[in-house]
């Protein structure tokens, strides 16, 4: 029996390919999240590959804050489902927060610094904070962690270190403004299970809530942020 003719056979693979999610999750991977959910809307095997290919992204999380609404600060905390685009409550932070810094560490939230409400003339280095926060994965969990040994410091930056000699993990402050709101340039390498801070090479400029990100090749890059009033 003759088998299809080049143009039916052609015809007929792309069906058979198309109709697998797997496929459609590849495709999906490639572009990104908003191009990811307008795929959804092909077909119904590229919504079920696009849906998976979702649910393997990690969530959005917004915990504390300033509130515009109330004039005061949050305890409240948002996970974003990436799949759903749905927000879901978490545990609350213990202490209203806001101006921490935040990063994710062995797959845990940590919450770190910060004030606790808003400052007055006469008690700002009460509002600026060292204790530490870790959700753990899923946000099942939030657990204290030791409070930093540096002190208070607010508006800091904080980036993950690849190691495996902690037991709860490491992270590096940088800069920031201390208990006497002066910015700072310091750089901390934080050990979360003991809270030691442990003094690196300063920052080249002062910097309070500005922007840091780790590059490919392990550098950390500083952007923008406050400066002895300058940006």
């Amino acid at each position: 029996m003759a088998g299809p003719t080049t143009r039916a056979r052609a015809t007929w693979v792309a069906d058979r390919v198309t109709a697998l999610p797997e496929v459609w999750a590849i495709v999906a991977l490639h572009l990104g999240l908003v191009g990811a959910w307008r795929l959804m809307l092909v077909c119904k095997a590229a919504h079920v590959g696009v849906r998976d290919f979702l649910n393997t992204l990690p969530g959005l999380v917004v915990c504390g804050g300033a509130s515009p609404v109330t004039g005061g600060f949050a305890d409240s905390v948002w996970r974003l489902d990436l799949a759903t685009l749905r927000w879901e409550a978490m545990p609350a932070l213990e202490d209203t927060r806001a101006y921490h810094a935040c990063c994710a560490v062995r797959s845990s939230l940590v919450v770190i610094g910060g004030q606790i409400s808003f400052p007055s003339a006469q008690n700002l280095g009460d509002t600026v904070v060292g204790s530490v926060e870790m959700f753990a994965e899923g946000g099942a969990a939030v657990t204290n962690q030791p409070p930093l040994s540096c002190g208070g410091i607010g508006s800091a930056a904080a980036i993950t270190v690849d190691e495996s000699d902690s037991a709860a993990g490491q992270v590096l402050l940088l800069g920031g403004y201390g208990e006497d709101a002066s910015v700072v340039s310091t750089v901390y390498l934080v050990d979360l299970a003991t809270g030691v801070c442990t003094p690196q090479p300063n920052l080249l400029h002062t910097r309070a809530r500005f922007a840091a990100a780790r590059l490919p090749d392990g550098r950390i890059v500083c952007a923008g942020g406050d400066g002895y009033g300058t940006v």
